[in-house]
């Protein structure tokens, strides 16, 4: 037995934990305002990842993000790195993704005054002009341009006086408009990029209306409007899948007055496009006792032009078709909104036969977050193809979105000279 018991043991210090990191909300919960990261890790319920990619396309990139969704998967993974990127301008995308402009611009103005990471940003300086040339706020415009040159020393973005710059690629072929939703004065944007697409020198664009599911009195005449314009143009327009649309019209033109002239008019619009003339004939006598108004001249569009096959066609026989040129490029327009997006879901279609995909993103006002990450799912789909996709003409603040989602720099290149 001992006659003296033995000290106690020294604890031995306990390591730090490493890497300790607070939780996504803990910051906010502090009075800081959650940032666009730690949103997306919320809506998770988990933290990001962090994923590194070389950068790559016309930006000076330090990485880019990366978005895990599939159909099955209601919510996304998002692991950022900063593709360009300051915090600023990922919540700044965010809330113009989600229809908040007037926050997304204050956003954007405080940042560039006050954030050091958002005046050094380039990506926020030229998502900032795009908003105020969005709003058409010129005044605006212009002393952000002297600050930019000062901050950067190189010349400023120039004014467009058409509010929206067709800044797309050259058409040097085809292109896909889609036309969705009920037509309304609202849907005035999808409008406006149809005919910025029509408006480039040799296009030759199909136009598809089988998503539209109804209208009212301004939305038909702003379609009709818009059809009329390209065939007194007599631009090269293909229209696509008309048979959804007209048994709404003939309802409308059954209730005779009360239907709204606007239907009249765009029923007449498409016989026009059909080369139906006995129906036009018919429907213009109606349309003159109905309204008491002289309807419309019997002009129809010239025949769309007939491919002429290759010299070498049958020397190489596994040539991709002329609707198939990789010259070919798909249109998107207007607001892209959801994961079953119309226009969307043509890419998969348009994407069968060629090696490189080039979209042209320059009528596009706003893609949600939700269509984004959709987007991102059918790049990655068509890639594991071997394929390529080029995205052309996607403006400063729908670009900050797409590849805060996830979507590489390397999918961004320039404007064809």
């Amino acid at each position: 037995m001992a006659f003296f018991s033995k000290p106690p043991a020294k604890k031995k210090p306990e390591p730090a934990k490493a890497d300790a990191r607070p939780h996504a909300g803990s910051a906010a919960a502090g009075g800081r305002a959650a940032s666009a990261r730690e949103l997306a890790a919320q809506a998770l319920g988990r933290g990001a990842r962090r994923h590194v990619e070389p950068a790559g396309g016309d930006l000076t990139v330090t990485g880019a993000s990366l978005v895990q969704w599939t159909p099955a998967q209601s919510s996304f993974e998002v692991a950022q790195a900063n593709p360009g990127l300051c915090a600023v301008l990922e919540n700044a995308a965010l809330r113009y993704a989600g229809g908040q402009t007037a926050d997304a611009r204050q956003q954007l103005e405080v940042g560039i005054e006050n954030d050091i990471d958002t005046k050094l940003s380039v990506l926020a300086w030229l998502a900032l002009f795009d908003l105020l040339q969005r709003q058409g706020d010129k005044a605006g415009f212009d002393r952000l341009a002297l600050q930019y040159v000062v901050q950067f020393e190189r010349s400023a973005p120039a004014w467009d006086e058409r509010t929206r710059a067709p800044i797309g690629p050259r058409a040097t072929g085809g292109g896909y408009v889609g036309i969705t939703g009920k037509l309304t004065a609202a849907t005035a944007p999808q409008f406006e990029g149809m005919k910025r697409a029509m408006a480039k020198p040799g296009a030759s664009i199909r136009i598809d209306l089988m998503s539209i599911n109804g209208f009212d009195d301004d939305g038909a005449r702003l379609l009709a409007g818009a059809l009329a314009a390209a065939r007194l143009q007599k631009r090269s327009v293909q229209l696509q899948r008309t048979e959804k649309l007209k048994p709404l019209l003939e309802a409308a033109v059954r209730k005779g007055k009360d239907g709204g002239e606007a239907a009249w008019l765009l029923s007449l619009e498409l016989m026009q496009w059909t080369n139906d003339r006995t129906a036009f004939e018919d429907r213009a006598v109606e349309y003159a006792v109905t309204f008491e108004l002289s309807p419309p001249s019997w002009e129809p569009p010239p025949p769309p032009p007939v491919a002429e096959p290759a010299a070498d066609a049958e020397a190489a026989p596994d040539q991709a078709a002329p609707g198939h040129a990789e010259s070919d490029t798909l249109a998107w327009t207007g607001a892209m909104t959801g994961s079953l997006s119309p226009q969307l879901a043509k890419l998969a279609e348009f994407a069968q036969g060629r090696p490189v995909i080039p979209i042209d993103m320059a009528g596009v006002e706003r893609v949600d977050f939700v269509c984004a990450g959709a987007m991102l799912n059918a790049i990655n789909r068509i890639e594991t193809q071997r394929k390529s996709v080029q995205i052309v003409g996607a403006t400063p603040i729908v670009r900050a979105l797409l590849l805060l989602i996830g979507i590489s720099p390397r999918h961004f290149v320039k404007r064809a000279q």
